[in-house]
């Protein structure tokens, strides 16, 4: 079975704090997948996320993790528990009727 497939704005877990000299958040703290995405490829009307999409903390920072079976524009998708560079997870619902394997 596969995992949501997650789109521009959907919240990831962010566990990297604020660079000096701001105090760090409290970890971990839900951030957006940040836009352009796969503007050509909507799910449930947003653009799709990939492999090496940025999300936004104090920096942005690129999906590390994708499946290994379904690429959009030649990158592997983004889903519902995939890593980010930070360490933390892309956080449900994202696009629950669009279940993306590997």
């Amino acid at each position: 079975m596969g995992f949501p497939q997650a789109r521009v704005t959907d919240l990831h877990a962010c566990t990297l704090p604020a660079p000096p000299p701001a105090p760090p958040p409290p970890a971990p703290v839900p951030m957006p997948i940040m836009p352009p995405c796969c503007p050509t490829v909507l799910v449930s009307k947003l653009p799709a996320a990939r492999m090496t999409d940025l999300a936004t903390p104090a920096f942005p920072h690129p999906i590390l993790k994708g499946s290994a079976t379904v690429l959009i524009s030649k990158l592997p998708a983004a889903r519902v528990t995939d890593t980010c560079a930070c360490g933390g997870p892309i956080l449900p619902p994202c696009c629950p009727t669009v279940l993306v394997g590997g």
